[in-house]
């Protein structure tokens, strides 16, 4: 305990000796950063990686500059790492503002496929159950064998799909693994997909949805 005092008291008495014109730069990007944490929306987190960098940055210039005695600095350089601070924290509340609204919203976790084990010319039906918060949707099903020991048939399947009553978004001869994308068209409510199967006869598939993406 005796060590942890000395150790705030040390930290009190170097935070006297910084200038009180360095604390409104740092409070203000602190105060930008933890804005844009907050209001940070759900989602792949590769899109949000520019934002937390720019932050980051942000917070370390301010840092070294409320930190360093000003003494050490030049006034044109104190002048330039203020400014470039406010800049990458202004951006980053910017940016993560343009995400909550049109960034990617991953709805893998809710979607579902309304059968099991399928065969040629079987229908199926996707459900998304989320509201079509973006223009359009990025979906990628697998095809797998049923029964694996008996069959090898995925490397050879297909499926067409649609949304549900638009023939207008059809795609046709769809592999395993491959990613298509429907327009959405100010679609409410839950989104809903048809699928056909095509696969050689007497083979039983299972499909899955391994990645679904709503985005603009």
């Amino acid at each position: 305990m005796s060590v942890f005092l000395g150790d705030l008291v040390d930290f009190t008495d170097k935070a006297k000796g910084w200038s009180v014109w360095n604390w409104p730069p740092f409070l203000l990007v602190v105060s930008l950063g933890a804005y844009a944490l907050i209001v940070a929306p759900d989602g792949p987190a590769r899109q949000f990686l520019w934002v937390y960098l720019v932050i980051g940055a942000a917070v370390a210039l301010t840092l070294v500059r409320l930190v360093l005695p000003a003494r050490r600095l030049r006034s044109h350089w104190r002048v330039l790492m203020s400014a470039t601070a406010l800049i990458c924290s202004c951006a980053g509340a910017v940016g993560m503002d343009h995400l909550a609204d049109h960034g990617e919203i991953d709805v893998t976790g809710l979607s579902s496929i309304s059968a099991g084990a399928v065969t040629d010319g079987s229908q199926l039906r996707l459900v998304v159950d989320s509201p079509a918060d973006r223009s359009r949707l990025r979906l990628t099903l697998t095809i797998r064998d049923a029964a694996k020991a008996a069959q090898f048939c995925a490397p050879e399947a297909r499926y067409s799909a649609q949304l549900r009553g638009n023939t207008s978004t059809r795609v046709d001869d769809v592999r395993s693994g491959q990613t298509v994308d429907f327009p959405l068209g100010g679609l409410q409510g839950a989104i809903d997909v048809e699928i056909t199967l095509r696969t050689e006869e007497g083979c039983r598939m299972s499909l899955s949805v391994a990645d679904a993406v709503l985005h603009d």
